[in-house]
């Protein structure tokens, strides 16, 4: 996906380590559509004990444009937000490699 030749395995560590890079920029920007997804999804799937869905999600972030933002969340592409959730019919979760980062994400914000 990103360069010739390359392995899904390497550009799912490609990825990894580029949303590990850029959740630190979305820690400071608040206002960035794609942080106030990841909020939204870390603040529903705080408030309940079951998965949050895509609908609940674009619904909590309540923006015409999510559908936008969000697709380039959930898929593994160059020049793409970077992958940071998993989507299973319409369940949303976080992607396994980058949950490490996503709860340093947590730590961040919600500590401020």
């Amino acid at each position: 996906m990103f360069a010739k030749g390359t392995t899904p395995v390497q550009d799912e560590l490609q990825e990894a380590f580029k949303v590990a890079r850029r959740l630190k920029l979305w820690a400071k920007r608040p206002e960035q559509m794609n942080t106030r997804i990841l909020k939204a999804f870390l603040k529903l799937s705080d408030e309940t004990d079951r998965k949050v869905s895509e609908a609940q999600l674009k619904q909590e972030v309540g923006e015409d444009n999510f559908d936008i933002n969000f697709v380039q969340m959930k898929n593994i592409a160059e020049k793409n937000h970077g992958k940071v959730f998993d989507v299973n019919g319409s369940e949303v979760s976080i992607w396994p490699p980058v949950a490490a980062a996503v709860e340093e994400f947590r730590r961040t914000v919600f500590s401020k």
